[in-house]
């Protein structure tokens, strides 16, 4: 009888302890990984949830920008961390659903090496061109490209973003070809077109509405099915002159696999409560994006379902790079 108490006690402090440990989460700063360089949509969310949440848990929340091959630098980065919620990362469309289908040297997984916390934010891509371009629609632009083959050049912030597969999509669609010159953000990308060393590009509408207000750039047409509340006078592509083109960018938290669920709970809480906030809300949707969040198993299926498009467009474009 006094052995089966010890057990019974024994397994009461282990199931306390276990408990606690996780009460205790966090206990310490949490880092947030953004695979971008600064002044992007996953940067300019990342720093809006940072804020809120390290009220909410009570620990600081630090923002963290590691740049280079569209995202796969930052993830390894957060691979070679442990496992145990104090790293996250800013998922993105062309790091999470793009990478594995075109670049030959990847060395992990991007849907079974990360586990989903919440979507972030969705948005749309602008299409814009360099203020010097003889172009004032896409059916100028297209015209554009096929009465000068070889002569058109566009940006994108790294080798498979959804600006680099926008653009390959609309060459696909339109049957035109275009140089592509890929860049380590989207501030960068941005400034190559405003420069003239590129032509046009495709950019998150987060990015480039203050270029679009200040003239910097013209701007003719936008990536979704449906036309921006942000830019209502802008065209979808698909509406002048590309049927059925859409295309919308996101992002969204994921930690490494083997995470504990609760924690993972726990941080999905808190990313919501952070982007539920008015204040939050307003900010981004000033931005011409809109709040997705959700649960972590409907972020896994709705990136199951964008790997699904854009390996079907990576294989039809014969798209691949080291």
């Amino acid at each position: 009888m006094r052995l089966k108490c010890l057990f019974v006690a024994a397994a009461v402090l282990i199931g306390q302890s276990h408990l606690a440990r996780a009460e205790d989460f966090p206990n310490r700063a949490v880092r947030l990984v953004v695979p971008t360089g600064p002044g992007g949509a996953a940067d300019f969310v990342s720093r809006l949830i940072a804020e809120k949440m390290q009220v909410s848990l009570g620990q600081p929340v630090v923002v963290e920008n590691r740049a280079g091959a569209n995202g796969n630098v930052g993830a390894m980065a957060v691979l070679s961390a442990p496992a145990d919620g104090y790293t996250m990362m800013m998922g993105h469309i062309g790091l999470m659903t793009i990478n594995s289908h075109i670049y030959k040297g990847m060395k992990f997984e991007p849907l079974t090496d990360f586990v989903p916390v919440t979507r972030g934010v969705t948005y749309m891509n602008v299409l814009v061109v360099n203020n010097a371009m003889p172009v004032q629609s896409v059916a100028d632009l297209i015209k554009y490209a096929k009465d000068k083959p070889g002569s058109l050049s566009y940006s994108s912030s790294g080798f498979g973003a959804s600006f680099h597969m926008a653009f390959e999509l609309l060459k696909s669609e339109a049957d035109i070809s275009a140089l592509h010159v890929p860049y380590t953000g989207t501030a960068h990308a941005v400034t190559a077109v405003m420069t003239g060393d590129v032509n046009v590009a495709f950019i998150d509408a987060l990015t480039i509405a203050p270029h679009v207000a200040g003239k910097t750039v013209r701007a003719l047409a936008v990536s979704g099915a449906t036309r921006s509340a942000m830019f209502p006078d802008l065209p979808t592509v698909a509406e002048a002159g590309v049927p059925g083109f859409d295309v919308v960018g996101w992002n969204g938290i994921v930690v490494k696999a083997g995470t504990p669920p609760d924690r993972i709970a726990l941080l999905n809480k808190h990313i919501l409560l952070a982007l539920q906030a008015p204040d939050v809300v307003k900010r981004i949707s000033e931005q011409g994006a809109e709040v997705a969040g959700g649960s972590p198993e409907e972020f896994g299926a709705f990136m199951r379902s964008e790997d699904s498009k854009w390996g079907n467009l990576a294989r039809k474009a014969k798209l691949e790079t080291n």
